[in-house]
């Protein structure tokens, strides 16, 4: 029995869908960016980051210390091109105090976060994420402090750099799209 015209047709079109479909599906299960409907359920999914766990959001800095039982720290000098108050304030209780505040340009880039984690150890118990490709790392000082500068690219090569250090039992780490200089001028007027 010879198929019909319809069913040739049919075949040609359903036949390299599929085809892409099932590549595409093999190369995102590769990177594992697949949705969590689409992949078996045969093994647990992995726990979330304890970073991420009893995140809270929080209308102004006030409300966050008061909630958090915290006195957050916020730098001095701060530029013209920043937006005032943040964007946004999150804070999480476990494992550890942690308060972010994320501020944006006055184009509305998220051009500055800092976060600050209430850990009096010297590492903490969990990673705190840097920018997706590090090219440099530099031992720096804020305010007789040594701290860990680094220079690196996000997404879309952005230019990302950010500065680690610790002072007064606060871990502070401060990210921005902007110069290395200006991260250290602003990390330099936080005082916790």
């Amino acid at each position: 029995m010879r198929p019909t015209s319809f069913a040739r047709d049919v075949a040609g079109v359903l036949g390299p869908l599929i085809l892409v479909t099932a590549a595409t599906m093999m190369v995102l299960r590769l990177l594992n960016a697949l949705p969590a409907y689409w992949v078996s359920q045969t093994s647990p999914p992995p726990p979330a980051p304890m970073a991420l766990a009893d995140r809270l959001e929080y209308l102004s800095i006030e409300v966050a210390q008061a909630d958090l039982g915290i006195v957050i720290a916020t730098p001095s000098y701060f530029p013209s091109y920043l937006e005032w108050p943040p964007a946004s304030i999150r804070g999480q209780r476990e494992p550890v105090r942690v308060v972010s505040m994320l501020f944006t340009s006055a184009d509305g880039l998220q051009a500055l976060q800092i976060r600050e984690l209430f850990w009096s150890g010297e590492e903490l118990p969990f990673p705190v994420p840097e920018p997706a490709d590090v090219v440099e790392r530099r031992q720096v000082d804020v305010n007789g402090t040594p701290a860990t500068l680094l220079l690196g690219k996000g997404q879309s090569d952005t230019r990302v750099n950010q500065l680690r250090w610790q002072a007064n039992g606060i871990h502070l780490v401060a990210t921005t799209i902007y110069p290395p200089e200006e991260l250290l001028r602003i990390a330099s007027s936080i005082h916790p």
